[in-house]
């Protein structure tokens, strides 16, 4: 057995509570048991518990709280329960109609963990990280980020960017969207977002703002230069963060509408880079996408039409543009090199389902593709190999669902 925080098993044994015992038939008392389960064998045991019950066993004593914090057991229990999890909100059923954010184990569908934030009515924004981005509630301007681990919270200090207060003071502005992600290189966690003005305010170019995610809760929300052209931002599945990057569609109709020429080409995507908070040079979406449009003389009237047909998504790390042609089929686009290219088409789906929303969240390790299914607000994993879907999670908002990598057992903040 290794040495758990500079102590060795057995020392640490010796401190185990005389409650704890080899247990037999019916229950034994304590006074009458002369030695306490080995630390060894609790290690193993503990293991074999999810994380909801480790976190509650920490009270017991402070041995065992040390054993269930210590980084060696810590990483043991997350290679045996490599999940993967899912966060997402429901409402509390205490009856005071509180939400409640709860991580389950889409392996299982056991719920190892729930958190009551402080705050009320909020919905998990689609990220894949080890904290967990909330947004809207009866604050529509409201971002908050949610360690699960160990409940702490982080939100701006203010509600907007100094250069944007004015707007509301005007009560004109809105929150469109937002992204979070990490930066690889800092390990900052930074949340992105799109301001919405009324229309009979002339603003002349998108409005976003960027945050740096601090632990001491003075975050401050920074206005940033707008997007080149104009890009989707009101659906979700129109934007994707990836090793902090943040891509979106363009908006073809806006494109249309002020830009003629060759240059307009359907499912191109404009990235953000986080680390720098500029933008980045346009990617071309894939050719057959785009020859597709052209093809078949498709004009795209909204937003909302757009999001029917072309979407973006992070499977495995990958950039995937995922092509849906209502009644037909539904491609998937990998970006095999951010920088060069090109875009492989790995899997294409038969449309069986009214759903045609129906968004990718996820691509486990046999290859079969977790969907959030819209119409229904249900998980369902799809088997390309068998060409068969399973119901796996029923949802409360389709909406409100994000892949959870972090370590529930981790007492760290999360926040720089």
């Amino acid at each position: 057995m290794p040495r758990l925080g500079g102590r060795s098993a057995s020392a640490m044994a010796s401190e185990m509570p005389s409650q704890v015992v080899r247990g037999g038939e019916g229950t034994t008392p304590a006074t009458s048991v002369p030695a306490a389960l080995p630390l060894d064998a609790l290690f193993e045991i503990l293991l074999r518990l999810p994380a909801r019950e480790i976190c509650r066993l920490r009270a017991v004593c402070r041995s065992w709280r040390a054993l269930a914090s210590d980084r060696l057991f810590i990483d043991a229990h997350a290679a045996c329960h490599p999940g993967p999890f899912v966060a997402s909100s429901f409402v509390d059923d205490g009856g005071d109609e509180s939400c409640v954010v709860s991580i389950i184990d889409l392996s299982t569908g056991d719920v190892v963990k729930r958190i009551h934030p402080s705050v009320r009515d909020f919905r998990v924004q689609c990220t894949r990280l080890d904290l967990v981005c909330l947004v809207e509630g009866p604050h529509p301007l409201a971002v908050t980020v949610l360690n699960p681990a160990t409940g702490a919270t982080c939100s701006s200090a203010k509600d907007l960017s100094d250069d944007y207060e004015h707007f509301l003071r005007l009560g004109h502005v809105s929150m469109d969207s937002c992204a979070f992600g990490k930066v690889p290189s800092t390990g900052e966690y930074k949340a992105f977002r799109f301001l919405h003005v009324d229309r009979h305010i002339d603003i002349g170019q998108q409005l976003c703002e960027v945050m740096t995610l601090y632990g001491s809760g003075l975050s401050q929300w920074r206005a940033k230069q707008g997007p080149p052209v104009p890009v989707c931002s009101r659906h979700k599945m129109e934007s994707v963060v990836i090793n902090g990057v943040v891509y979106f569609l363009f908006d073809f109709l806006s494109l249309l509408c002020i830009h003629v020429g060759p240059d307009i080409k359907p499912g191109s995507i404009i990235p953000f880079n986080l680390e720098t908070e500029e933008w980045m040079d346009s990617l071309n979406g894939p050719k057959p996408v785009t020859q597709f449009y052209k093809e078949q003389n498709v004009i795209i009237v909204s937003n909302c039409d757009i999001g029917e047909h072309l979407s973006l998504t992070d499977l495995n790390g990958s950039l995937v543009t995922v092509h849906t042609v209502f009644g037909c089929r539904m491609d998937f686009w990998f970006l095999s090199d951010f920088e060069k290219g090109p875009w492989v088409k790995k899997y294409s789906i038969c449309q069986r389902y009214n759903d045609f929303c129906a968004y990718p969240l996820l691509l486990l390790g046999d290859e079969r593709i977790v969907f959030i299914m819209q119409m229904s607000d249900m998980l369902q994993s799809y088997d390309p190999k068998e060409d068969t879907y399973i119901d796996i999670l029923e949802l409360e908002n389709f909406r409100s669902v994000g892949i959870y990598t972090g370590n529930l057992l981790s007492l760290e903040s999360g926040f720089n």
